[in-house]
């Protein structure tokens, strides 16, 4: 059986690559328990967060 990529996750893939990173980066996987959700979690809030917040202050 061959895992093929769905529209939603090429879509999902680049806004939840900081997240990602920052586990990645932590040493944190996938299999460490619901922690490396949380942190992914909070990783992508701060830098979608912050990104949106300047775009909005360039744009205003």
């Amino acid at each position: 059986m061959s895992k093929s990529a769905t529209i939603s996750d090429t879509v999902a893939k680049p806004l939840l690559l900081p997240g990602t990173a920052v586990c990645n980066a932590l040493g944190i996987r996938n299999n460490s328990g619901d922690y490396s959700h949380l942190i992914r979690m909070l990783a992508n809030s701060l830098i979608w967060t912050v990104a949106g917040v300047i775009a909005m202050a360039f744009l205003v």
